[in-house]
């Protein structure tokens, strides 16, 4: 008001402030495949006491068959051990003693005496190694071949007795099925023992 000696009220102007929207959600993203949890494997499934049983038992079965005597020429004798020893000098033949020892997985010194003795009986030839002449390479003689064959063959009379009354069915499945189990046995065996030696390198590092 005029002539009162007061100052004048203030006025106080309020100014809308503008609205902010709240920002966007972060976008989803899919992980990555470095990042995603790896999917473990799946565990075998077991096996039945009754199964390892039953294969034990015809895995000694076999390994006892005897070499028929009849089977081999007059003043031939060989073990059971020498006939798988022929096996395994036919299949990967010419080779080297270690290398046939590995197969059969025996240990140097009774491999060698096999070998002594199959060499003797003519069923067995020691050969120079191109590669190396201070060895000698072993591969059968045609002596050593008619004698496995001739074994094998005795063998086989054996276990056909023993599947008599099977079908052709049931034979083919068991033939597919061993080979499939073998296959299986070596390719774990080997991963083990791979697995084995990485343990043992990472314990000397």
């Amino acid at each position: 008001m005029a002539g009162s000696g007061q100052p004048p009220p203030t006025v106080r102007v309020l100014v809308a402030q503008p609205l902010v929207a709240d920002p966007p959600p972060a976008p989803m993203t899919t992980p990555t495949t470095d990042s995603a949890p790896r999917a473990e494997p799946a565990a075998p499934a077991r096996v039945s006491a009754g199964l390892e049983r039953s294969l034990s038992q015809v895995g000694r079965a076999i390994l006892r068959l005897e070499v028929p005597r009849d089977a081999l020429p007059d003043g031939t004798t060989v073990s059971r051990t020498g006939y798988w020893v022929l096996v395994r000098v036919s299949e990967v033949g010419p080779a080297r003693l270690s290398d046939v020892a590995a197969t059969v997985e025996l240990d140097l010194s009774t491999i060698s005496r096999q070998i002594r003795d199959l060499v003797a009986a003519g069923l067995i030839a020691r050969t120079p190694d191109p590669a190396d002449g201070r060895a000698a390479l072993l591969s059968l003689t045609e002596r050593g071949r008619s004698v496995l064959e001739a074994v094998s063959e005795s063998r086989r009379r054996v276990l056909a007795l023993a599947i008599a009354d099977w079908t052709d069915e049931e034979r083919n499945a068991l033939a597919s099925g061993l080979l499939r189990l073998g296959v299986g046995l070596h390719d774990t065996r080997d991963a083990a023992g791979a697995d084995h030696t990485e343990h043992a390198d990472e314990g000397t590092r």
